[in-house]
């Protein structure tokens, strides 16, 4: 009977003694005594690590130290100890009084290290974004990775609706993972991104122009690994959730065309310069890719619809010209495009050797239309050589000696060489006059 009352007073001044310990850790808290209630909390929860409410407060004083300038130091690793602090007085599900404590301080323990964690990320990104520097960017993908697994044990715990997809925090770990070099965790993350669909928050503003990133990452990663089916599973996404933005399509043109399938990227084109049809860009492009389909193309390949490609190009050179009539390699593709229509038809007319008089006039004509067709190539070609002589830039001297050669050609085949040798000439001097 004696130790029966023995135990059980020993187990009263226990309690009280460790009552005493809360309340001189409780106290040294409030005072913002953040070291002596580190002191104090330690010692608690070494002789009770089982005690909720101990673990809880460990979990208060952690996290006000890693928000602590000047006691920081004490715990460098506050905020993961105060973490699994905050959730082994959690688990104390039969502590009614400590769940009324939480209750009461509305879990701000855990909501700070959600904060603080996200906080510390931005602050690292920031830090690390004017140089590059791979470590930095490193460190703040795994503060912002951390502050995504708080949130995560918040909402599963239903103390706040954060979503399974932490838009902002998920978007930063993955830009944050890709400047670090990090590719798998960026895949990893782009990829919650995108198929969840996500555009943007529900606040809006500029920032959510950032959310097209995960798509078009994921469109060339899948591009790049030659995996057809989730390039266009994520070209198809960002196409439909940002659909003012071609970025999509230019990288399916680019696909395109070094696939070599050009029934597909002069389909895609039709789709541009319909969608954009007072881009000159886009005009233009589309010239030049059928124009290298029709005439620069690999020996031997049939040219499928050859005249009906013909017909689009000189369609879109004509519209790409009438959008800026100055543009200099506008007006020498068209130059190009005229005298190659001149050689085609000369070429043509070459073909003829019966003496007929049906045939004899059917050659002249061609070889008329041919004529003309040289003749128009000259205006073209002289507007850009005009437009570059007028600055005599040396960026541009390749490109002009290349329009001069092309005049060169077109004058031979009118047989006017007096104009040959004029271009020779210009030819020739460039050198020494493009030297801006």
């Amino acid at each position: 009977m004696k130790k029966v009352i023995f135990t059980l007073l020993f187990s009263f001044f226990a309690t009280l003694i460790f009552a005493q310990d809360l309340k001189s850790v409780k106290a040294d808290l409030d005072k913002k005594q953040l070291d002596k209630a580190k002191t104090d909390i330690d010692a608690y929860v070494a002789k009770s690590p089982n005690d909720g409410e101990g673990q809880y407060y460990k979990a208060k004083i952690y996290e006000q130290i890693a928000s602590s300038d000047q006691f920081k130091s004490l715990a460098p690793d506050a905020r993961e100890q105060a973490f699994e602090a905050f959730k082994k007085a959690a688990a104390d599900s039969a502590n009614i009084k400590l769940k009324l404590v939480i209750i009461k301080d509305q879990y701000a323990p855990i909501f700070n290290l959600y904060t603080g964690y996200y906080e510390a990320g931005a602050s690292a990104f920031n830090a690390a974004a004017p140089t590059g520097n791979k470590a930095g960017f490193e460190d703040a993908m795994n503060l912002f990775i951390k502050a995504n697994n708080v949130g995560q044990y918040i909402a599963e715990n239903k103390w706040s609706k954060i979503p399974e997809v932490d838009t902002t925090l998920v978007l930063n770990i993955a830009k944050a993972a890709l400047n670090a070099g990090k590719m798998d965790v960026a895949l990893t993350y782009f990829t919650k991104l995108a198929d969840a669909n996500i555009n943007g928050t529900k606040e809006g503003g500029e920032g959510n122009a950032a959310f097209i990133l995960p798509y078009q990452w994921l469109m060339l990663h899948y591009k790049d690994a030659k995996d057809e089916a989730n390039m266009m599973k994520y070209a198809n996404l960002g196409k439909k959730l940002f659909p003012d933005n071609d970025y999509f399509d230019l990288v399916l043109i680019d696909y395109y065309r070094e696939k070599k399938d050009n029934d597909a990227l002069f389909a895609k084109y039709n789709e541009l310069v319909t969608k954009r049809p007072d881009s000159l860009m886009y005009h233009f492009n589309y010239a030049n890719d059928i124009f290298g389909y029709i005439y620069n193309g690999d020996e031997g390949v049939v040219i499928k619809n050859r005249d009906a490609l013909l017909q689009t190009l000189g369609t879109e050179i004509e519209k790409a010209h009438s959008l800026n009539p100055n543009d200099v390699v506008t007006n020498w593709l068209y130059a190009q495009y005229y005298y190659n229509h001149g050689v085609d038809v000369r070429d043509s007319a070459l073909k003829i050797k019966s003496t007929k008089p049906d045939d004899v006039k059917k050659k002249a004509d061609l070889n008329a239309q041919s004529k003309d067709a040289f003749n128009k190539a000259i205006p073209y070609a002289d507007k850009a050589l005009t437009t570059l002589e007028a600055n005599y830039k040396k960026a541009d001297k390749s490109k002009y000696k290349s329009i001069v050669d092309l005049m060169q050609k077109i004058y031979e085949s009118l047989n006017q060489n007096d104009k040959v040798k004029l271009y020779q000439e210009k030819y020739d001097s460039a050198d020494t006059k493009f030297v801006n």
